[in-house]
């Protein structure tokens, strides 16, 4: 894998429920929430937190993951062990998990502007991972 090519995106960590606040997305896929934000440096973060029968592996409930952007998703996951396979929740933005050194990475490819994928609810209510039932 050519890190180089990568370009960082967000942390994503896992939290207890309790922890979420009323304005959690919540998943059906995978019964999970997601509650978006940035850090004091601007750092985009993800919250995860999971309801029990949750489908997604143990590993991406209870690690924190790093995400990058990659323009080629399929090159950059050759060889790689993955722990999620590609698939995409929203139009224009593919991602999967892999483990390297033990250390959880989100890979993901997206036309999408950072504007959309962080505060557009249209995009996500659109999507199979966020979608709306109304």
């Amino acid at each position: 894998m050519d890190f180089a090519a990568l370009s960082f995106h967000h942390i994503g960590i896992p939290v207890e429920k309790s922890k979420m606040g009323e304005n959690a997305r919540y998943s059906p896929l995978y019964r999970m929430y997601t509650v978006d934000g940035k850090n004091n440096l601007g750092i985009h973060i993800q919250f995860h937190a999971f309801d029990r029968g949750s489908s997604l592996d143990k590993r991406v409930q209870t690690n924190i993951h790093v995400a990058f952007k990659t323009a080629d998703i399929t090159k950059t996951l050759k060889g790689q062990e993955l722990v999620f396979p590609v698939y995409e929740p929203f139009e224009g933005y593919r991602c999967a998990m892999i483990i390297v050194n033990n250390m959880l990475l989100e890979i993901i490819e997206t036309n999408l502007s950072e504007e959309r994928i962080w505060n557009s609810d249209e995009t996500l209510r659109k999507g199979v991972l966020y979608k709306s039932n109304d």
